[in-house]
């Protein structure tokens, strides 16, 4: 999983707690616990609440990773609130999860990649296109596979602070 020790297993539970620990061998059809390295269950609903860091979760660094998975059936909801500052000391990149809705001090868009910058975003797989999520989506049939957010930010994310609190919900996940 993700510490030290390699022998460990990181079981995420509904409520979105992680645990870590020994898993006792078992078999799953023809496969070894020793062989599967990641197991969902689909569930008809899914509540998950997560905090989004501006300096951690930024899409120049990486994507927090909801541990959701998305099927062609599913539907999903997500709220967000909170406030960044992408820079410590000018107020003009201060925003809150629609992302800047003027240009910052010292530049001519408030877009960067196409969102604004401070933006909540989001995109399926690693490699999936990147979308506007902001204070509230809806989506009904999302791109398959697992969802991911970050803070949309330029190559300058070094000097962001805050976070977003979001809630995501999802059916058939």
């Amino acid at each position: 999983a993700d510490g030290l020790d390699r022998g460990l297993s990181l079981i995420r539970l509904t409520t979105g707690e992680s645990l870590r620990g020994k898993v006792e061998p078992f078999q799953l059809g023809t496969a070894n616990w020793d062989q599967i390295r990641f197991f969902a269950v689909k569930q008809k609903s899914i509540t998950r609440r997560l905090e989004v860091h501006s300096l951690r979760h930024s899409t120049q660094i990486e994507y927090f990773d909801t541990a959701i998975v998305f099927s062609a059936t599913s539907k999903a909801t997500a709220a967000a609130s909170g406030f960044t500052r992408l820079s410590w000391e000018t107020d003009g990149w201060a925003t809150d999860p629609n992302g800047l809705q003027v240009p910052g001090p010292n530049y001519k868009t408030n877009l960067v990649d196409g969102h604004p910058f401070g933006a909540l975003v989001g995109r399926f797989k690693s490699t999936g296109a990147v979308f506007f999520m902001g204070r509230s989506w809806t989506v009904k049939q999302p791109a398959e596979g697992k969802l991911s957010i970050a803070i949309n930010d330029n190559r300058h994310w070094q000097n962001n602070l805050g976070q977003y609190r979001v809630t995501v919900q999802a059916t058939d996940a």
